[in-house]
């Protein structure tokens, strides 16, 4: 695991082509479906931080600039 950071300060991970933010998670809902990693478990579908996978970095970007999801810094 590499220790970059994004503008907030997050963590972020390149798998491949893909940089992931580590401070957020993608649950299995088709809509709302990054939780910040606060949360354990998506109260909708049920799916848990634990077993599901980091968000992709530019999904978030998009979703903090329109101010969807709080910051984690």
């Amino acid at each position: 695991m590499n220790n970059k950071k994004n503008r907030y300060g997050e963590g972020i991970e390149t798998v491949g082509d893909i940089v992931l933010n580590l401070s957020y998670w993608d649950c299995e809902c088709r809509d709302n479906f990054i939780h910040t990693c606060n949360e354990n478990k998506c109260a909708t579908c049920g799916a848990t931080q634990e077993e599901s996978p980091n968000s992709r970095e530019e999904e978030v970007k998009t979703l903090l600039q329109r101010n969807d999801v709080p910051k984690m810094v």
